[in-house]
């Protein structure tokens, strides 16, 4: 039976892949202080970059003026795009709400027949006022809407946090409460 030398162990059989001194098992390596303290600067840098979205999603909880405010603006951004698409496609809907605070904003779209719901999710509460207590009925002929109507924007402990103004000729106004 013939020995191996140390020359012919080190150098790779067939197929195999010849290991680097510095990765292989037998030396064992520590991090020196210089590396540590690079990998720790970068950590420290990575959360002060994301600590204000982290906590701008703490104080967005459901139930703040904050997630209130932020929701009574995506409403009146839902509002203005519900007209357009009805103006662009010529479409009639009316705004279906009952007396109250509601957690949801409701289109009755017409030809054909449904409904569209925009939910709040708990951030807000909607109070809908209308001086004509009949349906806001949107006419795409004249692109009017009768009557106008105001919604206001509650915190769910019935903070009043905003005002959304629709016009009879469509324009949407959003006004943030001190």
């Amino acid at each position: 039976m013939r020995e191996h030398t140390d020359d012919e162990i080190d150098e790779p059989s067939r197929g195999a892949v010849k290991r680097s001194l510095a990765f292989c098992p037998r030396s064992k390596r520590a991090f020196s202080l210089i590396e540590t303290a690079v990998v720790l600067s970068l950590v420290a840098a990575l959360l002060l970059a994301f600590s204000p979205i982290v906590t701008g999603l703490m104080s967005e909880r459901a139930g703040s003026e904050v997630a209130a405010r932020r929701e009574a603006r995506n409403l009146t951004r839902h509002i203005e795009r519900v007209l357009m698409r009805a103006c662009l496609r010529r479409r009639a809907f009316d705004v279906k709400y009952l007396s109250g605070f509601k957690k949801e904003f409701l289109i009755l779209w017409y030809n054909p027949s449904e409904y569209e719901r925009y939910q709040t999710g708990d951030r807000c509460l909607v109070y809908f006022k209308s001086t004509v207590a009949q349906s806001k009925c949107y006419t795409p002929t004249w692109h009017t809407m009768t009557p106008a109507f105001t919604l206001y924007v509650y915190t769910p402990g019935k903070k009043k946090v905003a005002e959304i103004a629709v016009s009879a000729y469509c324009s949407v106004r959003f006004t943030e409460l001190p």
